[in-house]
């Protein structure tokens, strides 16, 4: 597995360099925290979306193992009296796969108690985001404007989303690729509505976008959570209309 720079802990952070508990515990600690903090700055991504992946990577870890321990025959210790069938002692298990037990036992809980932290907030954040269509839609809403306004700020991205390509509902952003264009002051002469207005003027080849605009009094990160929150709006928003 590939490390992860922007989390600071690798993939394969259970297995590999090194079969230590304590120092999984240290590391596991360590990072956990540090998701801590970006939380509290209100910061979910892409720290929510990894630990979804942690927790999927260590579940599958440890189905393999079962896996592979039923797979291996131990010692004959007598046979199934219904079915005849040879009955075999476990093989005992190397230590360093009881080490890598130990470290799935500690760490998918601490996993799932952060990644509800991170759950509870996307949610709270996502009660004070406003979504709604500017002006009449087309049927084709695949493509077009996103604006994300706080204030009088308006700031103007072309999205697009790709049907051929699926997600989970928890990364269902991660289809909604964006390209920045511009940024609108808001005024009483500067609607979002005359925004569109002006862009269809600009870009002709776009006669009649769908056009969204998510909306917040938060003072939100954008890259790190008002863009994914708004993608994630926007996706589900086109989704149900396919």
């Amino acid at each position: 597995m590939s490390t992860s720079s922007t989390s600071g802990l690798p993939r394969d952070w259970a297995y590999s360099p090194s079969i230590d508990l304590e120092l999984k515990q240290y590391t596991l600690l360590g990072y956990l925290q540090r998701v801590k903090r970006r939380f509290a700055e209100r910061k979910l991504y892409p720290h929510l979306e990894l630990i979804h992946q942690y927790v999927h990577d260590l579940l599958m870890l440890q189905r393999t193992k079962e896996d592979l321990a039923r797979s291996l025959a131990g010692p004959l210790v007598g046979f199934e009296t219904s079915t005849g069938n040879a009955i075999h002692a476990r093989p005992d298990e190397p230590e360093m796969l009881k080490v890598i037990d130990e470290v799935i036992g500690f760490a998918v809980p601490g996993f799932q108690h952060i990644q509800e932290e991170g759950v509870g907030l996307r949610d709270e954040i996502q009660r004070h985001l406003h979504f709604a269509p500017i002006g009449l839609q087309p049927l084709h809403i695949s493509e077009g404007w996103l604006f994300l306004r706080r204030g009088r700020e308006a700031r103007v991205y072309t999205y697009s989303i790709p049907f051929v390509l699926e997600q989970t509902a928890e990364l269902s952003h991660k289809n909604v690729f964006t390209r920045y264009v511009t940024t609108y002051t808001l005024s009483l002469s500067t609607t979002l509505d005359n925004v569109k207005s002006a862009l269809i003027a600009m870009h002709p080849a776009m006669p009649n976008p769908a056009t969204f605009a998510v909306g917040t009094d938060l003072e939100l990160p954008c890259i790190e959570t008002f863009m994914p929150l708004a993608k994630r709006l926007v996706h589900a928003h086109v989704m149900g209309h396919g």
